[in-house]
């Protein structure tokens, strides 16, 4: 056998070889369309979604979300004053690592907006390394002069990660000027008491009805983008642009449920949402509102610890309104049935101390807390402060032992 027959079978085994893999093999750009954007610092994959106006993403239509007036926003964070919800932008990333750092990359970088037709939602594709710089390029001026950020846990994540990014491309955008809502914190304070956790899935299904289905865990996001690198087969990819999407949606809707919620705070709703809303809208001032529905929480059989907490802010915003016997009676309610409650028995001792003169019973309630074992040192430390305060007033200023007054 010549040279060229050598060469003319080696190549035809060599197609034998690669046929394989290109018969399972599916590009991202087929699966998921779009378009190639190139810039002066190269090119990336683009992917634009329109919603109508009127979409509901399970129980909730997105476009109310631009209900959620500035009077809220401004009192949801100090940075929001100028935040301008009709132009604002939703963000969502997909990453190499769930640790952030600067080895960790957002080869996924999810937008949506609001137009007068509707909502548009892209997806900026990093489908190698080199295609970063592109990508952040088009998502500065994307982001320049828009109204203002929303995230879910993007102050703790996304934002950092991505300004590192910019400056590690040696990129001037400065993108934690922008006035930011980062979601989890309000659900947090709303929807943490009714249910098992705040992760945004758990949101999207229990307050806005809406399930997801063969949805690809968060986890395996990174390592289905290095098996993407190096097979350049798009199909999982395209089950994490499904996912980034449903995440997109799904933080419109939270905006949106939270609009309605702010707007009308008294309609029917669980007792723990209540309870949540009761405990936000209090440390907001909204204290008649506030009432109302911590309130309303404890007509409905709660269980001990989210009653307790009710009956706390109750007595804290008594306290604050200068009703010293309100807030005495919601305290004696937690201590009727826990007389070591820590919070309860301390806020109480305060007041038998400052307010009613009653010395032996604060001591009492003060010594019956430090006998339980599960104090941290630094409550410790204060109450144990508070008890030689009270045995000082007790014996009219004259120095006693430290076990003074303890139960043998």
């Amino acid at each position: 056998m010549d040279l060229r027959q050598r060469l003319a079978r080696l190549d035809q085994v060599g197609s034998l070889k690669t046929a394989r893999p290109r018969r399972a093999f599916q590009s991202l750009e087929t699966l998921l369309g779009g378009e190639e954007v190139e810039g002066e610092r190269g090119h990336f994959l683009l992917c634009r979604r329109h919603f109508p106006r009127d979409h509901y993403h399970g129980k909730v239509r997105l476009d109310q979300a631009l209900a959620l007036s500035a009077r809220w926003l401004s009192r949801l964070g100090r940075d929001l004053e100028e935040m301008d919800l009709p132009r604002v932008v939703f963000l969502d990333t997909e990453t190499t690592g769930l640790s952030g750092g600067t080895g960790t990359y957002a080869f996924l970088v999810g937008l949506a907006w609001f137009e007068p037709d509707g909502l548009c939602l892209e997806q900026l594709f990093m489908r190698e390394y080199a295609e970063e710089s592109a990508l952040l390029a088009y998502l500065a001026d994307r982001l320049r002069g828009c109204g203002g950020l929303v995230t879910f846990n993007g102050k703790g994540f996304d934002i950092p990660l991505l300004a590192t990014r910019f400056l590690m491309k040696r990129q001037s955008f400065d993108l934690e000027a922008l006035p930011h809502l980062d979601l989890l914190h309000p659900a947090r304070r709303i929807w943490s008491l009714a249910l098992p956790d705040c992760r945004l899935e758990t949101l999207e299904t229990r307050v806005l009805e809406a399930p997801r289905a063969g949805d690809i865990p968060g986890r395996e996001i990174p390592e289905a983008y290095f098996r993407y690198l190096k097979t350049g087969d798009g199909r999982e990819m395209a089950r994490v642009a499904e996912h980034n999407q449903c995440d997109l949606l799904a933080l419109i809707g939270l905006v949106s449920r939270l609009a309605r919620t702010l707007q009308a705070p008294l309609e029917a709703r669980r007792p723990e949402e209540d309870l949540g809303l009761g405990r936000m809208l209090a440390g907001l001032g909204e204290t008649e509102d506030a009432g109302r529905l911590l309130t309303r929480a404890l007509e409905a059989p709660l269980p001990v610890g989210p009653r307790f907490r009710a009956l706390l802010h109750l007595a804290d915003m008594c306290r604050r309104a200068g009703d010293r016997q309100g807030a005495q009676a919601f305290l004696e309610q937690i201590l009727d049935e826990d007389p070591a409650h820590v919070v309860a028995a301390e806020e109480m001792a305060k007041h038998l101390e400052h307010r009613v003169g009653d010395l032996p019973r604060a001591l009492a309630l003060v010594d019956g807390v430090l006998e339980r074992p599960d104090l941290t040192p630094a409550r410790r430390a204060a109450l144990e402060h508070r008890r030689q305060r009270l045995l000082r007033r007790l014996e009219g200023g004259r120095k006693v032992h430290p076990d003074f007054g303890r139960r043998p």
